[in-house]
């Protein structure tokens, strides 16, 4: 028998250890492929490597491979823990250490190089409908099929690497004591979470300091303060998951319901695996937190894009005439304008205001205004309203040393931009009859509302193309064009977060495989031994029941809590629908865990009865 004949039969006998892996692992490669699929597709060669595009993919598939290194890395530590026994008896009938790490290192180069080639296969039949769809997120013109040799030749060089690399690292980790130790003993006693309730509190005291810093003083935080942040978050959450579990165990076994039914062998087997059971609800409940976060975020993100766009540019089209500007010019650009919108519904504005260019401060009449807003507002002749003419920016109040509205008594503030955010600071409305006296520059402004305006991109890009900005003859801003522009950016974010959120999602049902499987042998023997006492299969599908709901929903109800307070402490920066996506996702992915409940817990139980 030859050494890589030991090496198959070693992974044939052991097959269910090591499926999760492979499948996980080939599914992290498949994402890895599409998304070098689009980056090296032949409509993307004259990408700007540094546009938003460009940037959004590479970074994707970054995240996508460090993810990927990370969950195989911790795949092949979750084989070591469950074949330590397995080497042990290697160990015992003459196996060097050498020899032991070789054999533990072509079974995982194996497994990867299986893994990669089946996830380039399966790449390639299904990368059409994943260009399809990518035409159709990204908005892209031209997204056919092609032969991807590059993404072929890239994904199977990297994750060769990677396999080698991390194959080659863990083995290291092979103790040869232990193993033997394992061997002898068969049973591995779990240390006991000790109380550190003192350290929880500080560390909820950090993470509330660094929140509340990082949400009230922008201009001074750096990079380093949101790591800091972060860590202590992951730190708080793993605190609150061991010491909760632990308090929560003592507690229960001081309750009335611990002497009834099978409530003492639930709490005894939670006793026993508590650390083990901490630190696998503490990862899954990051992964989930990652997905639910990500999918709320982005779903929402499509729910402001209109409302955004509507603040920052309050009319479909706008072309301001500088003082500068050639009179018979402007007339032919807005003729040439009302041509091209002559086949939409729309209608059209036009007004004029002053400029204190050195302040950036406008001044228009109370007729032009009330024409803007459809109103019958009425100004005494020592009177003023001030309008924003910045998003998120209060309009000036303060005329003390306005040239011409010192003595003027501030009526009304209107937030609401008047016209494109940014081009003036502040609008002052003012009487007829004083902004005739007001010697500034004059600037005329005409406007362009469209129905429907979200459906006439083509014809806002054609616009804009026709006529530029032409710095101090003319200035042409699209309320269509950005709208047009931040969709695409949100669905880049979208076709992204997606993907990650799918992995994420993956990782979360395939470490609780993996745990579950580590410890198959020993729950086996365990149960075995209980039901020659007695224990019916009822009580035992009971017991396994509620350990595998604990491991399960805890997580998922631990995520679901903070993704509803980052909700709550972001609710003045996202959309009002976030709410209403947050809990239509939350509600699909419940319906998900339930049904994956169901199924493991047939499955799992049914091996656990097994011989």
């Amino acid at each position: 028998m030859s050494f890589n004949h030991i090496v198959i039969q070693n992974i044939l006998r052991d097959k269910w250890t090591y499926v999760s892996y492979f499948l996980s692992s080939m599914f992290s490669i498949i994402i890895f492929f599409l998304f070098s699929v689009i980056v090296f597709h032949p409509s993307l060669t004259n990408l700007d490597p540094d546009s938003t595009l460009g940037l959004a993919l590479m970074l994707a598939s970054l995240l996508v491979y460090l993810f990927s290194f990370i969950y195989i890395a911790y795949s092949i530590m979750a084989f070591l823990k469950k074949k330590t026994k397995t080497l042990g008896i290697f160990m015992i009938t003459g196996a060097s250490m050498k020899q032991i790490r070789t054999l533990v290192f072509r079974e995982n180069i194996l497994i990867g190089v299986l893994a990669i080639i089946t996830a380039v296969i399966l790449g390639l039949v299904i990368s059409p409908l994943f260009l399809m769809g990518a035409k159709v997120v990204l908005n892209a013109e031209t997204f056919g099929m092609y032969i991807p040799i590059k993404a072929i030749m890239l994904t199977i060089g990297l994750f060769l690497v990677l396999f080698i690399v991390i194959s080659k690292v863990m083995t290291r980790f092979i103790n040869k004591e232990a193993s033997i130790q394992l061997l002898k003993s068969d049973v591995v006693i779990e240390k006991s979470i000790n109380p550190h309730f003192l350290l929880l509190f500080i560390s909820i005291m950090i993470s509330i300091g660094l929140g509340y810093f990082l949400n009230t003083d922008y201009d001074i935080v750096g990079s380093l303060f949101y790591v800091a942040f972060f860590v202590s978050v992951l730190c708080t959450i793993y605190l609150i998951i061991s010491q909760g579990m632990r308090f929560l165990l003592k507690a229960f076994e001081r309750s009335s319901a611990y002497m009834k039914q099978t409530n003492m062998l639930l709490a005894s087997n939670l006793n026993a695996k508590m650390k083990s059971h901490a630190n696998m609800l503490f990862l899954i409940t990051i992964l989930l937190s990652g997905v639910f976060l990500c999918t709320s975020i982005l779903f929402s993100s499509y729910y402001n894009v209109e409302k955004d766009s509507e603040a920052n540019y309050p009319y479909s089209f706008q072309y301001i005439a500088a003082p500068k500007a050639s009179p018979s010019k402007v007339e032919s650009d807005i003729k040439n304008i009302e041509k091209q919108l002559s086949t939409v519904d729309s209608q059209n504005y036009f007004i004029e205001f002053k400029s204190n260019e050195e302040r950036r401060i406008g001044y228009m009449s109370i007729s032009d205004y009330n024409l803007l807003h459809n109103e019958k507002v009425s100004l005494r002749t020592n009177e003023f309203i001030a309008v924003a003419g910045n998003r998120k920016t209060l309009p000036i109040t303060n005329v003390s040393n306005d040239k011409y509205l010192k003595q003027f008594k501030l009526v009304a503030v209107n937030e609401k931009n008047l016209l494109t955010t940014g081009f003036q600071q502040t609008y002052f409305i003012v009487p007829d009859e004083v902004y005739n006296n007001i010697k500034y520059p004059v600037y005329k402004a005409y406007l362009f509302e469209l129905d429907n305006w979200t459906a006439h991109t083509a014809l806002a890009k054609k616009i804009i193309e026709d006529f530029p900005h032409i710095y101090d003859e003319r200035y042409v801003t699209s309320r269509i064009e950005l709208y047009d522009a931040e969709m695409f950016t949100k669905s880049v974010m979208f076709f992204i977060g997606s993907m990650l959120s799918l992995i994420f999602l993956s990782a979360a049902m395939s470490i609780l495989y993996f745990y579950l499987q580590t410890t198959l042998l020993q729950e086996k023997e365990k149960y075995a031994g209980i039901r020659k006492l007695g224990l019916s299969k009822k009580e035992l599908f009971t017991v396994v029941s509620k350990e595998l709901a604990i491991l399960i929903f805890v997580p998922f109800a631990i995520a679901i809590t903070l993704l509803y307070a980052t909700l709550f402490t972001m609710r003045t920066m996202v959309s009002a629908a976030f709410l209403q996506v947050s809990m239509m996702s939350s509600l699909c992915f419940f319906s998900l865990f339930f049904v994956s409940f169901i199924f493991i817990r047939k499955s799992y139980f049914k091996r656990l009865l097994s011989l």
